[in-house]
């Protein structure tokens, strides 16, 4: 046994260990406040963002998707290791915290882990700091070797420093546990595989080399502890500090979209409109910045990235990020706060600028990116903001200003009369449909929506919807000419003032006439209807009407589908965006004849067809193949022949793949009503 101090009380040249102590944690603090106040004042540059109602169930989330971090697992092997690695800094930072109050000669830590409980936490401490180090070398060789492709344009530099530091962090406190084990004869009857080896590694040493290598070990592990809190926030690694608080703040209500400004609600108030520059971001989409971890899941699930589009969510994170902390840096003097020119020279804007324009217009809107972000990173939001900037300074695509001119003189995008707008009930015979006039009271109100009223294929939809509604009894009617489109889809162009007046023309109609509920064809206009309007009715998809009437008894469907193996494909607004996967399924699996297969992408994690937003209208020029053909293709991969969906924009999208792709005799699509009705 070697006589020997604690490394806290021996002297350094005439210094005494804990002064050293206070002197590199001093200056530690120091700098990581003043690094910590200079990322505060860029988070308060943001935008007012109201992130307070529902504590109960911000709190709720905190647990489930920050403390025992539920969508890891998603991504088995790399959610298994951020999982090790999370746990151990939970585990271990009660060690690192109790070895800084010993440097510093306060150890008040130290009696807590002292006794019964002390002996339990070393094991646990111990096993859990191997499995740390095994999982950082194991992320290590997944870079190296492995390279998943959603890594690409992530600093690898840095997350080798970050995994090396962890590394350090776990083998120092060992080797000072096994240079214990040693001083004191190894005389130690808990369990530590850990110390052990380090404790066998080093027992040729002589005294005076243990005696360094105590100290060392002590004195590194506390270094380098304060070295890896001062480098989080300047880097990718701030998530750490930051990911638990973006979760708690997580945007609750999935498929709505930001009001212009939070702050104002009249638009005629502002002087612009969208994001221009880091400070129109809220503070809420600043503090994504600093929590992305660079893992490219959303990019992996973005079907804009998939088909070639130039659209990577991570990258555009990446690209926010950089250019934030260039007007906001942590040392020299920044652009904050200046104006878009100076000198005469044109400040860099963000939409255009830092994002390319093709770049904002690539997305779809459907969610995956934000589905899939362990941390809820919110992407939608920015990108509409991008667009409403694009579209106040006309630099929006050409195709745009005739949609929008329709939209606003006849209500559809079309430019058709609105006195057309329910022509297509003429092909009901023996099915009549109320057209509804104010005043008039009725159980169930359908809200066709623009492209069911006029495209010839989407009308196939609503006829079979009006069919089924006979069917079932129910009473029911339309708006007829005095229904104006959603504007789902111009709100989400950036369209702001164009989508109040859409939603304000159709309000003052539902106003005037006495209904129980609203039942839509569309995804789109079913989420813009219950996310978008603030309306209190009872607002349901089609498909959630018809499962419960089939479950009740009232359809009763007898008639055979045709042959074949059928297969759902999830619709982002009515799945991802508001949740409905069971019921739709449920119906389809319940008519005769149907054989059931599902695509590996299904759910939330389904694959958008590409084009119920701006690509309706706008086509992006860089794309290698369109998202409809890739999920075609999974279809096919499923073993199915007959996809069935929810939506007409899927529909008329499928179908044209179908076609494009010359599969027409090994694959069709039909709608869910469609279907539903030729069984009645």
């Amino acid at each position: 046994m070697i006589s020997m101090l604690h490394p806290a009380l021996r002297s350094y040249a005439g210094i005494p260990g804990y002064i050293i102590g206070w002197l590199i944690f001093l200056s530690a603090i120091v700098l990581f406040a003043y690094t910590i106040k200079k990322r505060y004042m860029l988070l308060r540059s943001g935008r007012p963002d109201p992130r307070f109602e529902n504590i109960a169930e911000r709190i709720r989330s905190l647990f489930v998707y920050g403390i025992f971090q539920k969508r890891q697992p998603r991504y088995l092997w790399a959610g298994l290791i951020h999982l090790i690695i999370f746990w151990g800094f939970v585990i271990l930072g009660l060690r690192s915290i109790d070895l800084l109050t010993q440097a510093l000669g306060i150890a008040f830590i130290r009696p807590i882990l002292e006794g019964r409980a002390g002996a339990l936490y070393s094991i646990l401490r111990d096993i859990t700091e191997i499995s740390v180090l095994c999982a950082c070398i194991w992320a290590a060789e997944r870079r190296i070797l492995v390279r998943p492709a959603r890594y690409e344009g992530s600093s690898h530099i840095e997350a080798y420093l970050v995994l090396g530091l962890i590394s350090a962090l776990m083998m120092t406190d060992m080797a000072y546990d096994g240079i214990s084990l040693l001083i004191l004869g190894g005389d130690y009857s808990g369990f530590a595989p850990g110390a052990w080896f380090f404790a066998g590694l080093l027992s040729g040493l002589g005294p005076s080399i243990l005696k360094t290598g105590h100290a060392l070990s002590f004195w590194l592990h506390i270094f380098l502890f304060l070295i890896f809190l001062c480098f989080l926030p300047m880097g990718k690694h701030f998530h750490i500090i930051t990911a638990l608080p973006n979760v708690f703040f997580r945007r609750l209500k999935k498929g709505s979209i930001k009001p212009a400004r939070w702050d104002v609600s009249d638009l005629e108030e502002l002087d612009t409109i969208g994001v221009s520059s880091v400070e129109d971001l809220t503070w809420k989409h600043i503090l994504d910045l600093y929590s992305c971890t660079e893992c490219g899941r959303c990019t992996d699930r973005c079907p804009a990235a998939a088909a070639g589009r130039p659209l990577s969510p991570k990258k555009l994170t990446m690209k926010l990020r950089d250019y934030a902390y260039e007007r906001y840096p942590v040392f020299g003097k920044g652009m904050a706060g200046a104006a878009d020119k100076e000198n005469g020279e044109q400040r860099l804007e963000i939409p255009g600028g830092v994002i390319g324009e093709d770049e904002i217009w690539s997305c779809t809107t459907c969610g995956a990116c934000e589905e899939e972000c362990p941390v809820f990173i919110e992407y939608i939001d920015k990108i509409v903001d991008m667009r409403r900037r694009l579209i106040e300074t006309a630099r929006a695509p050409k195709a745009f200003n005739q949609v929008f001119m329709h939209l606003e003189k006849t209500g559809n995008p079309f430019g058709k009369p609105a006195s057309k707008r329910s022509d297509w009930i003429r092909d009901l015979e023996g099915f009549p449909v109320r057209v509804l006039k104010k005043g008039d009271e009725v159980d169930c109100l359908y809200f066709v929506d623009s492209y069911p009223s006029y495209d010839p294929r989407a009308q196939a939809v609503a006829i079979a919807i009006a069919k089924t509604m006979h069917f079932a009894g129910i009473d029911f009617g339309i708006l007829g000419a005095k229904e104006r489109d959603s504007g789902h889809q111009v709100r989400r162009m950036g369209e702001e003032g164009l989508f109040e007046l859409l939603k304000e023309e159709n309000r003052e109609v539902l106003e005037g006439i006495k209904f129980r509920r609203i039942v839509t064809t569309d995804p789109h206009a079913f989420n813009a209807l219950r996310k978008d309007y603030g309306i209190d009715f009872e607002i349901l998809h089609y498909s959630v009407l018809f499962d419960s009437l089939l479950h009740d008894g009232v359809l009763k469907p007898k008639i055979q589908v045709q042959p074949g193996s059928y297969t759902y494909h999830d619709p982002c607004y009515l799945g991802r965006h508001n949740g409905i996967y069971n019921k739709p399924r449920r119906l389809l699996n319940a008519l005769p004849g149907v054989r059931y297969v599902e695509m590996q992408n299904s759910r939330d994690r389904s694959f958008c067809c590409g084009g119920g937003d701006v690509i309706l209208w706008h086509e992006i020029a860089e794309e290698k193949e369109r998202p409809a053909a890739l999920r075609i293709k999974m279809a096919k991969d499923a073993g199915a022949t007959v996809m069935v969906t929810a939506c007409p924009f899927c529909l008329i999208h499928f179908e044209d793949a179908i076609k494009t792709a010359g599969l027409e005799n090994e694959m069709r699509v039909i709608d869910l009503a469609e279907l539903l009705v030729s069984t009645l």
